[in-house]
């Protein structure tokens, strides 16, 4: 079994976030095809809210994740060229 990727590991929380919030958007809609000219435009401004929400703490989760990937393999080329030595 492979290890899942690290980066979709950090992100899963707000991707799982974005997720529930489309889920809410269409529950806003309403089961009415009438009624949804009337109700998209206050659903959509709930779900770009909540989108919104979601980038400070999928860009610090990311920027975590990425750079503790970069120094893993600068690491890797350090001890490789250390090795040549």
């Amino acid at each position: 079994m492979s290890s899942p990727n690290p980066v979709l590991t950090a992100a899963a929380p707000s991707l799982i976030a974005a997720l529930q919030a489309l889920e809410a958007f269409i529950g806003n809609l309403g089961t009415d095809p009438l009624q949804v000219p009337v109700k998209f435009p206050g659903a959509l401004q709930v779900l770009l809210g909540q989108l919104e929400l979601q980038l400070p703490a999928l860009a610090a989760s990311e920027f975590g994740t990425l750079q503790a990937q970069a120094n893993s393999k600068i690491g890797a080329w350090i001890a490789s060229l250390q090795a040549l030595k």
